[in-house]
């Protein structure tokens, strides 16, 4: 009998006071509409009627989401959202051939809609302006794909700082390029909260700083900026000739309640953050961005939730967050998720369950539609990194979640090929043993490090791996024969999970990601 996976964290999870019971089967509400899958355009807007206009004097401000040398996304329509300090009148815009307008609400905001239009790569000219007032104007937009890279520090680590490990990519850095860059820093977030200058408890209208905006990739700009997301960014523009935004939306130490919605968060009874308050870098580094729909989402997050049991139910709160963000954005985006990588000694102290983390980061895959998994273990620290808690190598995590991007997004590649290897099926056999069957293998199973397979183990219900044989079945598949019956099978379970430990890889040289399954015939309960 073939054996799919057993989600530990939603079985648990389900009886915990933190549960979201609208992903669980039998739990909650009616099924929803679907959301769209790919961003198929809509059709163009109808001419609006001239309006009744006073021409009164306004002042205004455009939101800090919208700046020179941006990326529109494509295929979808552009809402340019701002403020005005009156109460009344008529905000206009035109952009791409096309002028609309909209009515300034009692609370002075505005946000006037534009058609969507086809990927362009001949700088276009955004212009906002009221009858009365200044002109405000945006020159040199792309219209393309807006990529958001989010997570926790391993996300948010500079390019400057990778490129210790890579200091030769700088050769391919280009300003030219039809990418561009939008960074934000969590410090600035922290900072505000901590002074009391930011109220990072609602979410926020406008982008907190107001010197973050649109950059082209100069490598003045690029320094700064996400390692995985430029290093994505510039890898996936191999595959295609679409613009592409990318857009930092990551915080050092963030736990998963702090980046998602407050609705979410309040449903599943956090009352507390560790930077900022509940929500609050989704509020501050993602709200901002919500008007217009995205592309797709790079996430690296987890290592916050590896101290205690919260892998127990981070599946179930991922695959909530995600299914949130993308009622939010409208769009049932690609969610491209890297799994945690090993860290330096003291990473065992610091963060026990890394391991299960990495487990619940897997069955959190099988949870959320159109999600992919991207392995990291093998990039993890090397003896003269700065510190053990920040791999420098961050470029084959760029490359892989670009290989993975290029193929569900823009039809690059095989799958087999392209996507992480992961296991197909896991058959319990009457005598003991389990045949693992492996996919997005490539051509077959091949070994980053030595001439048998490592890191792929029964493992005890008390704890402890089990003594086992590995037969190879043909080049796709495994038989692991346990001495005795096993709890579980693992693979990648262990703290240093380098090349040498765990070492089966695809025939591209993407490493197998780490996973747990249960024994559906284990007695020993």
């Amino acid at each position: 009998m073939k054996k799919k996976l057993r989600v530990i964290g939603v079985v648990v999870a389900c009886v915990l006071a933190f549960t979201y019971i609208a992903i669980l089967p039998g739990c909650g509400p009616a099924e929803k509409e679907p959301l769209p899958r790919t961003n198929i355009a809509p059709p163009a807007l109808e001419p609006q009627p001239e309006p009744r206009d006073s021409g009164e004097l306004i002042t205004y401000t455009v939101s800090r989401a919208f700046s020179s040398d941006m990326v529109v996304q494509r295929n979808a329509y552009l809402n340019v959202s701002g403020k005005a300090d009156q109460s009344k009148g008529i905000i206009y815009g035109e952009f791409m051939g096309e002028k609309r307008y909209a009515r300034i609400a009692k609370d002075g905001s505005f946000t006037i809609q534009f058609s969507s239009h086809e990927a362009e790569t001949e700088p276009q000219t955004l212009k906002i302006y009221p009858k009365n007032g200044e002109v405000t104007e945006f020159t040199d937009i792309l219209v393309g794909d807006v990529w958001m890279i989010s997570g926790q520090s391993n996300a948010e680590m500079s390019y400057s700082l990778a490129r210790q490990r890579y200091p030769e990519y700088d050769d391919r850095v280009n300003e030219n390029d039809c990418i561009r860059v939008f960074f934000q820093a969590a410090a600035d977030i922290v900072t505000g909260v901590n002074e009391g200058l930011l109220d990072a408890t609602v979410p926020a209208d406008n982008v907190v700083h107001e010197d973050w905006r649109w950059k082209k990739t100069t490598l003045a700009n690029v320094y700064p900026f996400s390692a995985i997301g430029y290093y994505f960014g510039k890898e996936l523009s191999q595959y295609t000739d679409v613009p592409l935004g990318l857009v930092m939306a990551a915080a050092g130490g963030a736990a998963i309640q702090e980046l998602m919605p407050g609705e979410l968060a309040e449903k599943l009874g956090y009352t507390a953050g560790a930077a900022v308050p509940v929500s609050g870098y989704y509020n501050t580094l993602i709200h901002p961005f919500t008007g217009n729909r995205i592309t797709g989402m790079l996430f690296y997050q987890g290592e916050s939730e590896s101290g205690g049991d919260q892998y127990l139910f981070y599946a179930n709160h991922l695959a909530a967050t995600v299914e949130s963000y993308r009622e939010i954005f409208g769009i049932e985006f690609p969610f491209i998720n890297v799994q945690l990588s090993s860290h330096g000694i003291a990473g065992s102290s610091f963060w026990p369950k890394l391991p299960r983390i990495r487990a619940a980061q897997y069955d959190a895959s099988k949870l959320i539609p159109n999600s992919f998994i991207v392995a990291s273990m093998d990039q993890g620290y090397l003896k003269g990194d700065p510190e053990w808690a920040h791999p420098m190598r961050k470029y084959q995590i760029g490359y892989r979640t670009a290989r993975v991007a290029a193929f569900v997004s823009y039809g690059k590649g095989e799958e087999s090929h392209m996507l992480t290897p992961e296991p197909e099926t896991v058959t319990w056999n009457e005598d003991g043993s389990v045949t693992v069957k492996f996919k997005n293998i490539g051509d077959g199973i091949t070994l980053a490090a030595g001439d048998k397979i490592e890191g792929l183990y029964p493992f005890y219900s008390y704890g402890g791996k089990m003594s086992c044989t590995i037969e190879m079945i043909d080049s796709f598949t495994v038989k692991v024969v346990p001495k005795e019956q096993p709890y579980s099978i693992r693979y990648g379970m262990m703290q240093d999970a380098t090349p040498e430990a765990a070492n089966i890889m695809s025939s591209d040289g993407i490493p197998l990601i780490a996973f747990e399954f249960l024994n559906e015939n284990y007695t020993g309960y």
